[in-house]
């Protein structure tokens, strides 16, 4: 039987300039292998020219503070199965009943100027839906 994903997607409400944004999402117990990320955002000039982050699944350090959040973004001729980064080499990892962790900053750059946006985390996530396969 094929591998069965999920991918839930979490939003950061980016309010107001040179902040930080901490934010805690409880995983689905269903997950149980997070494979790939990627990040975006409703003013996409805006995530690539003023964002950085950190990211932690259950306390274990992803990418640490000041990532800058152009390496995850993909522009639109970018095929859809590459718009992914992955965790762990390509390798995922385990996870269930998990808590993602995203510290996002926002930061003066005079490329964008300050307006209010929305910040996209997706995630790629193998489920385990109970059936035997």
């Amino acid at each position: 039987m094929a591998t069965k994903y999920r991918f839930p997607v979490y939003t950061i409400p980016v309010t107001a300039a040179n902040q930080s944004y901490p934010m805690k999402f409880d995983l689905d117990k269903n997950i149980k292998v997070l494979w790939a990320l990627r990040i975006s955002a409703d003013q996409p000039q805006l995530l690539f020219y003023r964002g950085t982050q950190r990211i932690e699944l259950s306390g274990d350090e992803l990418y640490p503070d000041g990532t800058e959040s152009k390496v995850f973004m993909s522009g639109i001729n970018t095929p859809p199965d590459d718009k992914w980064r992955s965790i762990e080499e390509g390798a995922g990892l385990p996870t269930g009943n998990e808590e993602l962790k995203v510290i996002y900053v926002d930061a003066d750059n005079p490329q964008a100027a300050f307006q209010p946006y929305n910040v996209y985390i997706t995630l790629k996530c193998e489920i385990d839906d109970g059936k035997d396969r």
